[in-house]
């Protein structure tokens, strides 16, 4: 029975060749759309899973209410953890956890000179023993419960241990250099960490070693919260996570009396990679809200190649009513009948799928690049994917075979045989008007989603941020006392460039991710503010640098020794002075020291625009100096970087040189939603693509099925236009009408996601416009092409049979 459905299949396949290539592209296509969703959205989902106390392990973190608003914050006080190991005895595990960010490694020969630099921008931790106890890690060599209990170890993953020493083995027992100041042994090797993980660990550094390198007094201070010191626990299996949220108000209250305005909570591992209030390590977070509309996507995709497969089969019936008509005649009941085209459709079906596999493996290169997939990921056949791909077999068997089935085993042998089936007759022309109408409502809210999330994008990509970022490279400086005795000399060689305009030392850019916070008083306050400053140490260059503009007073003078302090309207605002002039001359005392304002500089974005400007104070601090701003002329910046990079090669010959532009890393603050807009711009083709393969094998039925009527009119006088109008009236007008369910749809999830913005493009009516005529020009061009060739068509060969 099979093989004769097998056979039947192959013959209607061959028979309506151009029918079996729409379909056939059609679900290809859905299916193949179907198939790279779900292989996104398992890799997203997959974060952490590989450790065993999954579901009860959390991290601290904070939520610091203000006069402002809110910030969320993933960081805790230095004594934080010793203090929940003391008041809740009942945890399985608790462990510190410290990041270092642009760490330098130095490793060394025998002989303890230098042999080989390296940079680190992520995966350097200082960490406990408890740490690997919570998280599930192979070990090649070393004891995870004592590798990291003494000062001044380390462990290294096997890719980290070969990069430096050639292979693993080789390096247990060797030295390296943290930030050319701390010296450590190697005495633990893990193996390389999945992608699959928010905890980009390839050096693991022991807790005890932190306690050499930073103040002692941040270790008792529970006012100094930094966002690279997190708390990791794993919580009892009889106890949970609101209990001890609960727990955690009278804990501060107890350590840290004077703090009214955090609340500590845990957040569950399994929403690190989630929640994008409290990035992860990695900063690779991802919505739920966006997971959630890729699988969405997804399936009105597949929906829309179903619906098309629907259609065209429907609309088919009406050349197999004879064949139907005779197996009843032969005894063929309904039951069988259905069985026997859902056979051939599960046949038709198996082919899309194995095109679809084809075509996934063709665009998974590019899919990788507008995608958090790693570089090296490849469709593999596990058992996930292949349950995936026979469940989407079945459904879309079902989805697309079950309705034209019951259609076909529907009709009455006598009308079948007697050759009086019509459109008309087969039915169901109400419900393929609403699978088209649903088609063209799910592309226009595509197109509609694509265009605002470009537009959104154009916007925070060429908003003016208050600040000049055009043509600044910026170059990272060491840190250590010996290095800061350099900068000025480094300063003055790059100003003797003809190329460089201005030269800036300072902690941070104007806009970035590594914003600095502390508490605050301003003028004759007796008591601390309600909400925190953001702070930025730079030269006097830096006003100059990056073009701040100056609204009142003046910017502090070159000095290494002198504390002045400039403002921006936003603090002046959030403490109560109306006009900048009043701010001058007076004070704000921060980490202990009064400091006088001299100026006021108007606002400008110190982060994305995803977050309201902050109030910031901007001061000379020159031991805070993490960066060099080199203000390039736009005429030679390829020959300027390479004589900076060999300038700064040349004063700092033991560290590595890192550099790169402002403009580069602004455009990192939205990689994840430059991605999305390219998935919608993607998916919106495709949904269009999909459909406009359904329209156009509709109106070719239709033509067909019209053939002696258009022939007839032609006699009679008909021009082009009329019979054109004639074959794409209605299904026009269907698009139109898709408009009215795409737009509010588009409008309310589009509004949704501008939420995330703290600065946003409104809606434009004219979106909903270009969306909608483009659509119906799209469905037109489709049409026309069909039915103009129907229309030109030879009356005389219509109307020969008659």
């Amino acid at each position: 029975m099979l093989l004769n459905y097998f056979k039947i299949a192959c013959r209607n396949l061959l028979r309506n060749k151009a029918f079996s290539l729409l379909n056939i592209a059609g679900l290809s296509v859905g299916v193949a759309v179907a198939v790279l969703i779900f292989l996104i959205v398992r890799f997203e989902l997959s974060f952490d899973t590989f450790h065993k106390k999954y579901d009860r392990i959390y991290r601290v973190v904070n939520e610091f209410t203000h006069e402002a608003g809110k910030d969320y914050q993933v960081g805790v006080p230095f004594p934080f953890v010793p203090a929940i190991k003391t008041d809740y005895p009942q945890l399985e595990k608790v462990t510190t956890v410290f990041e270092g960010y642009n760490s330098q490694i130095t490793v060394l020969d025998e002989q303890g000179a230098i042999d080989k630099k390296f940079k680190e921008e992520l995966g350097v931790i200082f960490t406990e023993p408890e740490f690997f106890q919570i998280f599930d890690y192979k070990w090649l060599a070393g004891d995870p419960r004592k590798v990291l209990a003494e000062p001044n170890v380390v462990a290294l993953t096997r890719s980290t241990a070969e990069k430096y020493f050639g292979t693993w083995q080789k390096a247990l027992g060797k030295f390296i250099k943290l930030d050319n100041k701390q010296l450590l042994q190697v005495n633990g090797i893990l193996e390389d960490l999945p992608d699959n993980t928010d905890f980009p660990l390839r050096i693991a550094v022991s807790f005890p070693t932190i306690r050499r390198i930073l103040d002692a007094g941040e270790f008792t201070n529970w006012g100094s919260i930094w966002s690279s010191t997190q708390c990791y626990l794993v919580l009892p299996k009889n106890q949970s996570s609101s209990q001890f949220n609960r727990s955690l108000g009278s804990f501060l209250k107890k350590h840290h009396p004077d703090d009214r305005n955090h609340i500590y909570k845990l957040q569950a591992l399994s929403d690190l990679h989630f929640d994008t209030r409290y990035p992860p390590m990695t900063y690779r977070s991802i919505s739920k809200g966006t997971i959630l509309s890729l699988v969405l996507i997804g399936a009105f995709i597949l929906v829309i190649a179903c619906i098309n497969f629907v259609n065209l089969a429907t609309a088919q019936a009406i050349g197999r009513a004879k064949e139907t008509g005779i197996r009843k005649v032969l005894g063929s009941n309904r039951g069988h009948l259905i069985v026997q085209f859902l056979g051939e459709t599960f046949f038709i079906v198996l082919l899309a799928v194995f095109v679809a596999v084809l075509l996934v493996i063709a665009v998974l290169p590019l899919v990788r690049s507008i995608s958090n997939l790693p570089e090296d990921f490849q469709l593999t056949f596990s058992l996930e994917v292949a349950g995936f791909l026979i469940l989407l077999i079945l459904l879309v068997t079902v989805l697309a075979g079950f309705y034209p089935a019951l259609v076909l085993s529907g009709f009455q042998p006598v009308q079948a045989l007697k050759s009086k089936m019509t459109l008309q007759t087969v039915g169901g022309i109400s419900l393929r008007k609403a699978l088209v109408v649903m088609q063209f409502s799910i592309s226009q809210v595509l197109i509609i989603a694509t265009l605002i999330a470009i537009s959104q994008m154009d916007f925070v990509r060429n908003k003016d941020l208050g600040f000049n970022r055009d043509a600044i490279l910026m170059v990272s400086v060491p840190q250590d006392s010996i290095s800061q005795q350099k900068l000025q000399t480094l300063k003055n060689r790059f100003l003797a460039l003809p190329a460089i305009r201005k030269v800036s030392f300072h902690s941070a850019a104007p806009s970035s991710s590594s914003n600095s916070q502390t508490n605050f008083r301003f003028g004759k306050a007796t008591e601390d503010a309600k909400f925190p400053v953001s702070l930025i140490a730079g030269d006097a260059d830096y006003f100059p640098a990056f073009q701040l503009q100056l609204v009142a007073g003046r910017t502090y003078f070159p000095s290494d020794t002198a504390r002045e302090a400039v403002v921006n309207e936003k603090l002046l605002r959030q403490v109560g002075v109306k006009h900048a002039q009043d701010a001058i001359g007076q004070t704000i005392r921060i980490n202990g020291k009064n400091v006088p304002v001299v100026g006021v500089v108007k606002d400008f974005h110190n982060a994305s625009l995803r977050d309201p400007i902050a109030p910031i104070t901007i001061l000379a601090s020159k031991s805070s100096y993490r960066q060099v701003a080199l203000k390039i002329k736009p005429t030679d910046i390829a020959q300027t970087q390479r004589t900076v990079e060999q300038i700064w090669n040349e004063t700092f010959p033991e560290y590595v040189y890192e550099a790169n532009f402002l403009d580069e890393r602004l455009a990192e603050f939205y990689e994840g939603e430059t991605k999305l807009a390219a998935l919608f711009k993607i998916f919106a083709g495709i949904a269009i693509f999909i459909g406009c393969l359904g329209l156009y094998g509709l109106v070719s039925f239709v033509a067909v099925q019209k053939t002696k009527e258009i022939g007839i009119r032609k006699v009679l006088g008909a021009s082009l236009s009329n019979i054109v109008s004639l074959l794409s009236k209605d299904f026009l007008k269907l698009v139109l009408l898709a408009n009215v369910f795409a737009w509010p749809l588009a409008w309310w999830v589009m509004q949704r996601w501008l939420q995330d913005f703290e600065y946003r493009i409104p809606i434009g009516w004219w979106m909903f416009a270009i969306a909608g005529f483009g659509a119906l020009l799209i469905a037109l061009v489709t049409i026309s092409f069909q039915a103009i060739k129907a229309a030109v068509a030879n009356p005389v060969v219509a109307l020969r049979s008659e």
